[in-house]
């Protein structure tokens, strides 16, 4: 069976996209070994992976507003192709000031391509097909993450750190090739849309462009490095205080000078896209940012190498893309609002589970609740990502998606910041307590189980004692998750109604013939 156009071009994006994704967490199981050889200092090395990460939340605010003035398959190939000649450059570098130049030109190809594919993606399936297309390209984007530490481990086992960037140069190539073939040019791709270019003959937006790079750049550094340095560091404060300053500026720029407006801002005051968005930014900023509480589990407090803790994470990963399959196909049938509640729920039992780690938790037993998790998060991200852009017109789609991605990155670093910060607190917390039990005579509280477990070795009993103040710690944490979770759960109460749906039901109800392309008007 020869498949149509469409699906071709969303192949062909989906490779991209996984390489992309997929190198967010990889590297980090290559740190050490990158460490080792180039003989610097951890805190040096962990540039390799802020580095990718700046350079996205660089790139990805403008990246609508290029593709539609120079076309998508340019923006879309062009990222590609910084994003493989990043990788190849990666595997070659002499030293560690290189390896992190080649991965900011790597994070500018990888943060381009998220927003880029699901603008062409949403302009190549109508409304009412954008549902089960959500889940499919939605799978690999999940699966990634999931994968990312199991693959790293391997390949960096089995060779060494220079083949986490070697696997992406044979698929970057393929997915090159077939997209100079495959993908619409520019002229077709609004002969197919039947619209001209709305910013034919209008100014150039260069004080938004310039001005939304270095804004979000410096908020989201300022976010991450307050994980670390913690909310009341000086340099936190004018980082984030001159991130925000920038933004200030950028939002009056777009909604009051600029003639074509790097963002469309006035989006916001559509219910369904504002709530959807709010809900996604919850969303990326309780669960996403909790991503790095069971590795740090696993791997800190149980000693398992990053491989085993990968491995007990894959059935979430899997069960994300099993939600979001389902979510996929029951999308036009329920519509968002119960799938997101549904999900909610789901994400909220499992992680539940969660909050009664103790010391010997195996990752066995909790399957269970992360298969819970995955599925309420592949449910709740197919209904709030496509009801998000339900109501937003095929022109104003690019910029709309680049909104929509850059949102979720700042608040996925928000959420990283928040629950990084408030584990070493609670961590500390019980670390002071745990000190005076260690001091009492008899021993007490933790100190008293540790005694009774490893004896009164001091070095063994202050390992127990760190084990346990650590997870106390994160049950703290993954209850803070939780009630973001319950938070979500009402809010998804008021999600708005996706447009072509309920179109599509009026039809039916007068006995019309439904049609897959159901006009939007919002941001014409």
């Amino acid at each position: 069976m020869r498949l149509n156009y469409r699906w071709q071009a969303t192949i062909v994006l989906v490779l991209g996209l996984f390489m992309a994704v997929l190198d967010n967490t990889i590297v980090s199981v290559a740190l050490p070994q990158i460490q080792k050889a180039f003989n610097t200092s951890f805190d040096t090395v962990t540039w390799v992976s802020t580095g990718y990460f700046l350079s996205q939340a660089a790139v990805i605010p403008i990246i609508g507003y290029l593709s539609d003035r120079l076309g998508t398959k340019v923006v879309y190939l062009t990222a590609l192709g910084l994003f493989t000649v990043g990788s190849a450059l990666c595997v070659f570098a002499p030293n560690e000031e290189l390896l992190i130049v080649f991965r900011v030109i790597q994070g500018l190809g990888g943060g381009a391509m998220m927003p880029t594919a699901f603008t062409l993606i949403y302009r190549l399936f109508g409304p009412t097909e954008r549902g089960p297309v959500t889940a499919t390209v939605g799978i690999p984007v999940f699966l990634a993450p999931a994968f990312g530490p199991t693959i790293g481990g391997y390949l960096t086992t089995t060779f060494d750190w220079s083949a986490i960037f070697t696997i992406n140069l044979p698929i970057g190539l393929i997915a090159i090739v077939l997209g100079l073939f495959i993908l619409h040019n520019r002229a077709q791709e609004r002969a197919a849309a039947g619209e001209e270019h709305a910013s034919q003959g209008q100014r150039v937006d260069i004080a938004g462009l310039l001005l939304s790079m270095l804004g979000f750049t410096t908020l989201v550094y300022g976010i991450t490095e307050a994980g670390t340095r913690g909310w009341v560091d000086p340099i936190v404060i004018s980082l984030m205080a001159a991130g925000g300053v920038i933004l200030i500026v950028f939002a009056i720029v777009e909604l009051f000078i600029a003639s074509d407006p790097v963002i469309n801002l006035r989006l916001f005051a559509q219910y369904t896209f504002a709530i959807s968005n709010l809900l996604l930014w919850v969303v990326s900023a309780v669960l996403f940012g909790s991503l790095f509480l069971l590795p740090f589990f696993f791997e800190n407090v149980q000693g398992n190498t990053p491989l085993t803790a990968g491995l007990w994470l894959m059935a979430q990963g899997i069960a994300t893309a099993i939600g979001m399959v389902f979510g996929g196909q029951l999308y036009n049938r329920v519509g968002p609002r119960p799938l997101a509640f549904v999900g909610l729920i789901l994400l909220a039992v499992g992680t539940y589970g969660l909050t009664q780690l103790d010391v010997s938790t195996s990752g066995g037993a909790l399957q269970g609740w992360l298969i819970l998790r995955g599925l309420g998060l592949g449910l709740t991200n197919t209904s709030l990502q496509t009801v998000a852009l339900s109501a937003v017109s095929n022109k104003a789609m690019a910029r709309a998606s680049s909104l929509l991605n850059v949102m979720r990155m700042v608040f996925s670093a928000v959420g990283v910041a928040v629950l990084t910060t408030y584990l070493s607190q609670q961590a500390t917390s019980y670390a002071i307590t745990a000190k005076q039990g260690v001091q009492a005579i008899p021993p007490s509280g933790i100190a008293m189980t540790c005694a009774a477990t490893v004896g009164a070795h001091a070095e063994a009993l202050k390992n127990c004692v760190t084990q346990h103040v650590t997870v106390m710690g994160l049950n703290d944490t993954f209850w803070l998750v939780l009630i973001g979770c319950v938070i979500c759960i009402f809010i998804a109460l008021v999600l708005g109604r996706d447009p072509a749906l309920e179109a599509a039901k009026r039809a039916r109800a007068h006995g019309e013939v439904v049609q897959a392309e159901v006009p939007v008007a919002i941001g014409e």
